[in-house]
């Protein structure tokens, strides 16, 4: 069976008679949480995989469509894959992606047919449905989410298929599954999950995507964004043969105390949880699995299958690194694309970068940080000084990035910080 009902059993199990472990207690919070989500979801999921089974007698074609020469954004969790993603997907004439709607209420064919007929039906009576809906959205969902702008209508992470059949980091949400410190299996994919759990979930994924083209075009590149597929490269290699891909290099200075910060927010509106930044140790080996593996994985293949694009040059020059990647890859940027690409990069150039996140309160610094990373500002060439004071003569100084370039020049030019 495609869908995990063991490891949902298991943490429904945990949930409810293990919930003394420390950041898992029945709070109220997680009491509605929990309440919401086992009656919300079955129906969500019962309803889903009927449509699956409607797909295979109504629209059996789509089993047979290939899918050529996939894109995948991949890096850490607040890298600025999705801003990258979005960028790539105004190209409308070469790539699709799955929006939100399509990836939570809509993966199936059947789905999406009678969405697009509810939407219609609706705009004859001037869209009320739609706006209330786009209203509340905006109002409870995204409202309270500062740092990560979700897309209802806007291409979003494809791990989010994963939960459908309960096998992904989207479980770490609602059940953070932790043991002895390290990290679910999920995270840990290609390393850690056998062959038979593997290919369980990349025959889902595939049959996805063949759903997808079939309904947007088979002649489209899919193009992917998750953030969590670094950890899956190396099976996504296997599974998608002539597939590129683009992973997003931002310093783990930045990296890890914003994502920190992102899974506390998230552990705070599901578990209530006792400390401020619960299970920061294992969000700190992901970071850091993530930095790595598909550093490894990507440096054997040839060059013209993956491309590095710098954050902080992506977001000084967005034209640039987006030229840099189809230039790469061997595309072409077509007039149209280019025209939607810069107007969207000046409506991005109102962005404010979301508040400085507290080292301290985290119980880092840049120093435990360096250390930690080390070998990733290595292999990536990032510039390790932010911040951090190098003894010299037994005297602590601060070098600044300025001294710091003017000193080596001959090195390769590192991410700007």
């Amino acid at each position: 069976m495609t869908f995990n009902f063991k490891l949902g059993l298991k943490h429904t199990y945990e949930a409810i008679f293990q919930s003394t472990k420390p950041n898992l207690k029945l709070r109220p919070r997680r009491i509605i949480v929990l309440i919401l989500f086992y009656t919300l979801f079955p129906i969500i999921e019962a309803i889903t995989w009927f449509a699956f089974w409607l797909d295979k007698i109504f629209y059996p074609q789509f089993e047979d469509l290939k899918i050529t020469n996939p894109v995948f954004v991949i890096g850490n969790y607040r890298s600025g894959t999705t801003l990258l993603h979005r960028y790539l997907s105004f190209d409308y004439r070469r790539f699709t992606s799955m929006t939100g709607w399509e990836i939570f209420i809509a993966p199936s064919i059947v789905q999406r047919k009678l969405m697009y007929l509810f939407v219609a039906i609706d705009q004859v009576f001037g869209s009320p449905i739609v706006r209330t809906f786009d209203h509340l959205w905006e109002k409870f969902a995204q409202g309270p989410v500062y740092f990560h702008k979700m897309g209802v209508r806007e291409p979003e992470e494809d791990e989010n298929l994963l939960a459908h059949i309960w096998s992904g980091n989207i479980a770490l949400n609602l059940f953070p599954d932790f043991e002895e410190g390290n990290l679910p299996g999920f995270a840990y994919y290609d390393r850690m999950l056998n062959q038979r759990q593997r290919d369980r979930i990349m025959r889902f994924y595939h049959g996805c995507i063949q759903r997808h083209l079939y309904f947007h075009g088979r002649k489209k590149v899919y193009l992917s964004k998750s953030p969590s597929f670094s950890g899956h490269i190396e099976t996504l290699v296997k599974a998608f043969p002539d597939a590129k891909f683009v992973y997003i290099v931002r310093s783990p200075y930045e990296v890890v105390p914003s994502s920190i910060n992102m899974w506390s927010f998230k552990w705070h509106v599901t578990l209530n949880p006792d400390e401020e930044y619960p299970f920061k140790e294992q969000v700190l080996n992901m970071i850091k699995e993530y930095y790595l593996h598909p550093y490894e994985v990507l440096k054997k293949l040839p060059e013209d299958r993956y491309h590095f694009v710098y954050y902080d040059e992506l977001m000084e020059n967005p034209e640039t690194s987006v030229q840099g990647i189809y230039d790469a890859f061997g595309f072409h940027i077509y007039p149209a694309f280019r025209r939607r690409l810069r107007r969207n990069i000046r409506r991005h150039q109102n962005y404010e970068r979301p508040k400085k996140y507290s080292l301290k309160k985290m119980g880092l610094s840049n120093r435990k940080i360096f250390q930690n990373f080390e070998e990733v500002f290595k292999e990536y060439k990032l510039n390790p000084l932010r911040g951090v004071k190098i003894k010299r003569s037994n005297k602590p100084r601060k070098w600044s990035l300025l001294k710091w370039k003017k000193k080596h020049k001959a090195v390769e030019e590192p991410i700007q910080l």
